[in-house]
């Protein structure tokens, strides 16, 4: 069964100077199975998992519902973490400045999708953009949280995304929502 999720696209050619300086300094590519193509970087708003073709039609009025209603904003990529233990994390990953458009997106998403999809999403939001996951058993390297010079980005869209683990890209868009001018 196909998975979904709600999410903001992050183009790769504004963070990939970034990118590159990290995987250089870490050795990300060497030391992690999963590296992101870079069509498939985004900030994950909420994740559905399975849908069925009812569900996933209210996903869609839901997000369109949502986004009709929501002005554009920034969004401030500004900094290197984790998830997990430093000398050798299961997630490294692209931190974005937490705002109040991006939980907005998250709570909204969250509590009008709760009770017609039956399942409660979690309470924390940590909005990121994954750069490298599932750490190969290589000798532990040392993650370092770090800021540097935000990248701001517009963004002026949510996404629902279809994954599909045996492609490359892993994530196509099914369908996009614009926000309000």
């Amino acid at each position: 069964m196909t998975h979904y999720f709600a999410a903001i696209p992050v183009p790769f050619e504004r963070v990939a100077e970034q990118l590159d300086k990290t995987d250089k300094r870490y050795h990300l590519s060497a030391n992690y199975k999963v590296i992101p193509h870079p069509a498939d970087l985004h900030v994950t708003l909420l994740f559905f998992g399975a849908l069925t073709s009812c569900e996933l039609r209210g996903v869609k009025q839901t997000m369109s519902d949502l986004a009709s209603g929501t002005q554009k904003f920034q969004l401030s990529i500004n900094g290197i973490s984790f998830f997990g233990n430093p000398s050798g994390p299961r997630v490294v990953y692209l931190s974005v400045d937490v705002q109040s458009d991006l939980n907005y997106l998250n709570r909204q998403l969250s509590n009008r999708l709760e009770p017609s999809l039956h399942r409660s999403f979690p309470k924390t939001f940590t909005p990121h953009v994954t750069l490298a996951k599932k750490r190969k058993d290589t000798p532990s390297i040392v993650i370092e949280k770090e800021t540097f010079k935000p990248i701001v980005l517009e963004i002026s869209k949510i996404v629902l995304y279809s994954i599909d683990p045996t492609t490359s890209p892993k994530y196509s868009p099914e369908t996009t929502f614009p926000f309000i001018e």
